[in-house]
């Protein structure tokens, strides 16, 4: 199961510092000094080709497990969708991420994209004044102001994922011609790239109506090299063709497709030659193998497993207690049974924010390394003690934690046994309780009905944002932890407002043995990237953050 969560150099001068703990006082050296140096798998995978070795023409057929409730990728009901994914050849940004979660100015949308000041942080955007949404409507600078009105959490009508980034925008301010515009933060956010350029049409953005419930059944105007054609829910296909008003190379693809159906089928399709390219999970793995004329991609994981645990109750609430469970589970052992299935290396996690393989990670979790030893002399310092059945007693009760998992969920389930035996060596006792997978989150996790739970979540190039809410506040839609800490806080809102980048990653390490002290998310393992690729196939496949260049996605002219 899954839930969804370092810009290149800045070149900026100065970084805030506040005073009261040792992460904002100037004592920023992390204790870990590790870094990704043992990583073997590429941050990108694909095979590239130059755009003369591509073929004109051809239709590209990839797969999906769902037809998105929504297709504005900024609506809740697009969230942990792929609708992101499937309009990906259809939008475009002022930026581009690069392989290692950096990012760089895509010159097809934008001229420039400046730091004008720091104080307050202000960022001048000129865009492409050949930029121009489907219907052929430039894109300007109210596109951008109505965008930024419709999701900073002004207006309650908007039904918003996130007002995340754009609620620290004081003002968006068109220049001197309408492609130029100034956009200034009223608290600087280092994230800021993510905030700088309008994803949707000005009349949309203007009209609650519209970007609550226009886009259920049909997609948002495109912007890229491709336009959606169709959307069947019916037979569960979409269709994409190239955008014929889009500006810049003219793409290789002259359609793309998009087929609704379980991995299992998908990759059996796949083995069948009805796909091109279907993503691979430790159950469709084998399957994918056998097939003839095919190339398997690995690249280094962005989805991330781990452990939460439900600190609002029972034996959890004692952060010694949390400790233990810590120490006790081996997450090397964890992240071989996660890689292995893919024919990859294993890739333990260090860290609640940044994954291996991207710019700045280090592995920060010493504090919680694997010790039955060190789990025992805890377990005893709070007063439990081994019964003669080797499970701890106190008081009279036995060390028990409830610990659900998704029915007919084959890697969660493996990954639960694992932690329980884990935990029952040093006298824990784990009862796995299987509840039926639609009602996984709305029955056990959000409620907080459960004493351990594991579930994936995801990486982002830009992660500081996205995993502040796993921790605070308490209430928090996404901190299913039961408790939080008033440092987190402060802790969170001086990363986001570094604009450093070598100190913002330092306080990023610190803030991961925050999270460590007093654990309440256990990261376990990062799931390698792994993608069944007809041969033949270029420019697309494998990639950690970096996403294709639209327009090169194509097919040797030699097949």
């Amino acid at each position: 199961m899954r839930i969804p969560a370092a810009p290149t150099a800045l070149l900026l001068a100065g970084s805030l510092v506040l005073s009261g703990c040792s992460l904002l006082s100037g004592d920023d050296k992390p204790s870990a000094s590790s870094s990704s140096a043992n990583l073997t798998l590429k941050n990108t995978a694909w095979k590239v080709a130059g755009r003369d070795a591509v073929a004109n023409g051809g239709t590209l057929r990839l797969g999906t497990t769902a037809v998105p409730r929504n297709f504005n990728p900024q609506h809740p009901d697009a969230v942990n969708t792929d609708a992101a994914r499937i309009l990906a050849p259809t939008v475009g940004s002022a930026i581009r991420i690069t392989p290692a979660g950096s990012w760089q100015v895509d010159h097809d949308y934008a001229e420039s994209v400046e730091v004008a000041d720091t104080d307050p942080l202000t960022i001048k955007v000129r865009l492409n004044p050949r930029a121009v949404w489907q219907g052929g409507t430039s894109i300007t600078a109210a596109d951008m102001k109505a965008y930024w009105k419709a999701l900073n959490g002004s207006d309650d009508d908007y039904q918003v994922a996130s007002t995340e980034g754009f609620d620290d925008i004081k003002s968006v301010e068109q220049g001197d011609t309408k492609f130029d515009y100034t956009v200034t933060f009223k608290t600087p956010n280092a994230e800021w790239p993510l905030y700088i350029y309008p994803h949707l049409a000005a009349n949309v953005s203007s009209s609650p109506k519209l970007f609550n419930t226009a886009f259920r059944t049909r997609a948002i105007s495109s912007n890229g090299p491709f336009v959606v054609a169709s959307i069947d829910t019916t037979k569960g296909t979409i269709v994409e063709k190239p955008n014929p008003r889009w500006w810049g190379q003219r793409p290789k693809l002259s359609q793309i497709t998009f087929q609704v159906a379980s991995p299992a089928l998908l990759a059996k399709a796949f083995a069948a030659g009805g796909l091109d390219a279907v993503d691979l999970d430790a159950n469709t793995h084998a399957t994918a193998k056998k097939t003839k004329d095919t190339t398997i991609e690995r690249a280094a994981g962005i989805e991330w497993s781990q452990i939460t645990l439900n600190a609002g109750r029972g034996p959890l609430k004692d952060p010694d207690v949390r400790r233990a469970v810590a120490h006790a589970i081996n997450r090397e052992s964890i992240a071989r049974q996660a890689s292995s299935p893919l024919a990859a290396p294993p890739s333990p996690l260090g860290s609640v924010i940044l994954v291996p393989g991207q710019q700045g990670y280090v592995d920060s979790s010493k504090s919680i390394a694997y010790s039955t030893a060190k789990a025992e002399s805890l377990l005893s310092k709070a007063g439990w003690v081994k019964g003669s059945d080797g499970v701890r007693v106190r008081d009279g009760k036995r060390l028990t934690l409830v610990m659900p998992v998704p029915a007919q969920t084959p890697t969660n389930s493996r990954r639960a046994s694992r932690i329980a035996q884990d935990l029952s060596k040093v006298g824990i006792e784990v009862k796995v309780k299987n509840v039926p997978a639609a009602q996984f989150y709305t029955r056990s996790v959000i409620p907080l009905d459960f004493d351990l739970v594991t579930f994936v979540r995801r990486g982002s190039p830009f992660p500081i944002g996205a995993a502040e809410p796993l921790f605070y506040p308490a209430d928090s839609a996404q901190n299913y932890t039961g408790v939080t800490e008033q440092r987190f806080a402060t802790g969170w809102d001086t990363v986001k407002s570094t604009l450093d980048d070598d100190l913002r990653l330092k306080r990023v390490a610190k803030l991961d043995e925050w999270v460590f002290d007093n654990p309440t998310v256990i990261p376990l393992a990062t799931t390698p990237i792994a993608v069944a690729v007809r041969n033949g196939l270029v420019n697309y496949g494998a990639a950690q953050f970096e996403q294709p260049d639209w327009t090169l996605v194509g097919f040797t002219k030699k097949r």
